[in-house]
C-alpha cells in the first residue's frame, strides 16, 4: 500500500495516495507513513492536515523507523508557506488541562484526530469537536475572516455518575426538536386519502351506481359506455387510498425509527479553494 501511494502521489493523485498511505498506516503503524501522508497534504495545500501529520511524523521516529531525508526540506517548504498563504494561526486548548483530549475539524477526514494545539486554518466556519473518556462530548465553531490569531478553549463537561441528594445534576445539552418530516408525510398522506374520499363519493360512486343501473336494466349498449368511466374512477380512486394510506404509515415508520431521538443543528464549514471551495455539513442524531 506504501508503494502504490508513492505511485499515485508521482502521477499527481494525492488525494488517492493519502488514502493507500492510510491502508499502509493501518496495517503497520510507521513513522514513515505520517510523512508521506503530510507530503501529500503539502502538496494538496491542505496546511493544517501537513503540520498535523508532519509533527506526528517527528515525533514517531526512532533509529530503526527514522524520517526520511526529505522531511527537513518539507518543515521548511510548509514554514514558508504557512507565512505568505492566507491562514489564521487557532491555538486550542481544552480545560481541564488533564484531560486526554482527541479533536477533530469538521472539514478533516474522519480519522485525522490530534491533541490540543496550535493549527493554522484557512478562512471559513470551521468546528473543533472534542472528545475524552469520561467526557462529554464538547465542540467549538471558530469564525476564519483573515490572518488573525486566535485562541480558542473547549471546556469539558464531566459524565455524572452516582445517584442520590449528593451527586452532580446530569449534563445535557441544547434540547432540540424532534423532526417533522414524520408528520409532514403523515399529512401529506392525510390529504391524499381525503382526496380518495372525495373521488369515491362524488365519482366512483355514481359510476358504479349508474352501471348497476344499467346493468340491471339489460341495457348492454348503455352498460358499454358506462364500463371505460368506472373503470378509471375505479382504479383512480382505489390509487388514492393507496398512497395516501401508504404515505401515512411510511410517516409512522420513520417517526418511530429513523426519527425517533432528537436531532441535533447541522454544522457547516466552508473552506475556499484554487478552484472554488469545498463545502461540508455534518449533524448527529
Amino acid at each position: 500500500m506504501r508503494a502504490r501511494g508513492e505511485q499515485l502521489a508521482k502521477d499527481g493523485r494525492y488525494t488517492e495516495a493519502i488514502d493507500a498511505f492510510k491502508a499502509a498506516e493501518r496495517i503497520e503503524p510507521r513513522a514513515r507513513h505520517a510523512c508521506l501522508i503530510a507530503l501529500a497534504y503539502i502538496r494538496r495545500e491542505l496546511w493544517p492536515q501537513a503540520e498535523i501529520f508532519l509533527d506526528q511524523c517527528e515525533a514517531r521516529a526512532t533509529q530503526a523507523d527514522p524520517v526520511p531525508e526529505w522531511v527537513p526540506t518539507a518543515k521548511q517548504q510548509l514554514a514558508e508557506r504557512l507565512g505568505t498563504v492566507n491562514v489564521a494561526p487557532v491555538n486550542i486548548k481544552v480545560e481541564p488541562a488533564n484531560a486526554e483530549v482527541r479533536l477533530a475539524v469538521s472539514n478533516f477526514a474522519p480519522d485525522e484526530l490530534f491533541d490540543p494545539r496550535l493549527i493554522h486554518l484557512p478562512p471559513g466556519r470551521h468546528v473543533i469537536i472534542a472528545t475524552a473518556k469520561g467526557f462529554n462530548d464538547a465542540q467549538k465553531t471558530v469564525e476564519v475572516v483573515d490572518k488573525t490569531p486566535q485562541d480558542v478553549v473547549i471546556t469539558m463537561l464531566p459524565l455524572t455518575t452516582g445517584t442520590g441528594p449528593d451527586a452532580p445534576p446530569p449534563v445535557t445539552g441544547p434540547t432540540e426538536p424532534a423532526s417533522k418530516v414524520p408528520l409532514y408525510i403523515m399529512g401529506a398522506g392525510g390529504a391524499i386519502v381525503v382526496g380518495a374520499v372525495a373521488s369515491h363519493l362524488l365519482w366512483y360512486k355514481g359510476k358504479r351506481d349508474d352501471l348497476e343501473k344499467a346493468g340491471s336494466a339489460g341495457n348492454a349498449t348503455e352498460y358499454n359506455r358506462i364500463l371505460p368511466s368506472y373503470n378509471r374512477a375505479r382504479g383512480v380512486t382505489i390509487g388514492l387510498y393507496a398512497a395516501g394510506g401508504a404515505a401515512v404509515i411510511t410517516g409512522l415508520i420513520l417517526k418511530f425509527t429513523v426519527f425517533k431521538g432528537k436531532e441535533a443543528p447541522a454544522q457547516v464549514s466552508v473552506v475556499p479553494m484554487n478552484d472554488g471551495g469545498m463545502l461540508t455539513i455534518g449533524w448527529s442524531r
